[in-house]
């Protein structure tokens, strides 16, 4: 199987795992020895803002900024180490790139390093991100094997559905947009077919 990542793996309606019901993963890594995405719509846990005071990570002193990306839902990106920040940002001109950072193609990345959630937390980092707790891992060959069995649907990345579309619309959004039809109406077909 070719290399999925930078890309989106759609939940199949009808997959087991209660971590990963309607998820709609973003892929950063994926090679022979395994992949690395974040649940897009995971659980919201609360505002960004409020989450980096409340873990006392913003400086005495400091006013956050009042933007949508400060005022959005942190998320439950992933069961493995749920207490690890992510944050998928649009990169600003003249970016130096974090380590570690994962770039996703055009203007996107996503980043777990440390600086990165400092410079947010300093009201410094970049204007447009989304922040997510944990990530999503699969061992060598492991998501190979769920891809064959049906449980995930690979589709390319669309810029729209990283920002703009409502975390609740996300699942249904990313079928329509790379399918063509509802996540129903595809899994009729695709029953239909064998």
């Amino acid at each position: 199987m070719s290399v999925l990542a930078p890309g989106l793996l759609l939940a199949a309606p009808r997959l087991g795992d209660p971590n990963f019901v309607k998820s709609v993963v973003l892929l950063g890594h994926h090679d022979g020895d395994g992949a690395l995405g974040w649940v897009l719509n995971g659980k919201a846990l609360g505002p960004v803002a409020k989450l980096l005071t409340d873990a006392d990570l913003v400086p005495t002193g400091t006013s956050l900024p009042e933007s949508s990306s400060y005022a959005g839902v942190v998320r439950v990106g992933g069961p493995v180490m749920p207490g690890s920040a992510w944050i998928l940002f649009e990169k600003p001109d003249g970016h130096a790139p974090w380590d570690p950072e994962h770039d996703l193609g055009g203007p996107h990345a996503v980043t777990g390093a440390r600086e990165a959630v400092e410079a947010l937390a300093r009201g410094e980092g970049p204007a447009r991100f989304r922040m997510l707790l944990g990530y999503a891992g699969w061992g060598a060959g492991q998501l190979e094997g769920e891809i064959r069995e049906g449980a995930w649907l690979p589709a390319p990345i669309d810029p729209a559905l990283l920002f703009a579309t409502p975390s609740d619309a996300l699942w249904d959004s990313a079928y329509r947009v790379s399918v063509g039809t509802t996540p129903m109406a595809f899994t009729t077909t695709v029953r239909g077919q064998a």
